[in-house]
């Protein structure tokens, strides 16, 4: 009778699982807010002060050349294409028709953008990912300034998460449910800062707008009942993977693969006649960065990978998100399909 209960009950579970996939769907739209973690294509290509991702060699590895990327390849907003099978966002500054240029407030925009448009009622809000970047690494721009300092910088965290929340509040009444946090990313490992090995120095700053997320996250969850949301945590995953470089590929964590040469700053910049004022590594699938701040497309596939499916640990799968055991989970959990990240 036992043996017949547990066919029975496997049989159920099974059945179950076949019937909500069969009812999944994909996700109506993909729609991106942040920074350059994940940015494809806002800024000016033809503004010679910002145009920065759209120089060679950003778009080394794909699609082969400057594609307003700040990295070789894909980043992030990619691999959540591939996951959702939606194409990736266009740039908002390329959509010139929506007409909103002068509301200085994006998410002001934003409404402006979805009331003018055909198509974004409010059941395909309601059915789209929000996927939301402020990865901290405006943080460390901030750290290169002449003026910045620790102290100004932890000034800096409370309204910048703040921020966050309240843009999370303002796209909930637009109609918009589902939610991707990016967690913030380890100051002290980005080149700009740490050089040669990880800066502690900044984990406070790290640490605190962490737990400044996590409170407003749930608060969010406590006073929004209908809307799902998730934190992928960039430290956690990063420290996997450069605990665990060698299965990965990675050579160098540190050293970004476009290095500026002498007093430049920046990859990509050329002198007045056009020579390049930078160095390019010779095998970017093994450098972590790309430049001073960004990751390699091969970097950004290893933190989505732990993202989407997290990793088998010492008797149980270790989790790089917060609200789900992994973006694959969550996505079926609010009945959308999804692929595992693309090897591309």
């Amino acid at each position: 009778m036992d043996a017949m209960f547990s066919r029975l009950l496997f049989l159920i579970i099974i059945l179950s699982l076949f019937a909500g996939r069969g009812n999944a769907e994909k996700a109506r739209a993909l729609f991106v807010f942040g920074d350059s973690y994940a940015d494809t294509g806002n800024r000016n290509p033809y503004n010679q002060s910002v145009n920065q991702p759209w120089k060679r060699p950003y778009g080394f590895t794909s699609p082969g050349y400057p594609a307003g990327r700040f990295s070789s390849g894909k980043i992030q907003t990619d691999f959540w294409g591939d996951i959702l099978g939606l194409p990736v966002p266009i740039p908002y500054e390329l959509l010139k028709s929506h007409e909103c240029k002068a509301t200085a407030n994006k998410v002001k925009q934003f409404k402006k953008l979805i009331v003018g448009r055909q198509g974004f009622d409010s059941h395909k809000l309601s059915r789209s990912v929000v996927l939301i970047s402020v990865a901290g690494n405006d943080y460390g721009a901030f750290l290169s300034t002449s003026n910045g300092s620790i102290e100004g910088l932890i000034d800096l965290v409370t309204p910048v998460v703040s921020g966050i929340i309240e843009a999370v509040k303002d796209l909930y009444e637009c109609g918009l449910r589902n939610f991707a946090l990016s967690n913030m990313f380890s100051l002290g490992c980005m080149p700009q800062i740490g050089r040669t090995s990880c800066d502690s120095t900044y984990d406070n700053i790290t640490a605190l707008h962490m737990r400044l997320l996590r409170e407003g996250v749930e608060s969010l969850r406590s006073n929004f009942k209908e809307i799902s949301i998730i934190t992928s945590d960039l430290v956690p995953a990063t420290n996997y993977i450069f605990s665990n470089h060698r299965q990965y590929g990675f050579v160098e964590l540190l050293v970004p693969c476009c290095a500026a040469r002498g007093r430049v700053d920046l990859c990509g910049e050329v002198d007045q006649v056009g020579r390049p004022l930078f160095e390019v590594c010779s095998n970017v699938e093994e450098f972590f960065y790309w430049d001073s701040v960004h990751p390699t497309q091969r970097g950004w596939h290893a933190i989505m990978s732990l993202y989407s499916n997290g990793v088998k640990g010492d008797n149980k799968i270790m989790s790089f998100i917060e609200g789900a055991p992994n973006v694959i989970a969550w996505l079926h959990s609010i009945g959308f399909v999804a692929d595992n990240v693309s090897s591309s």
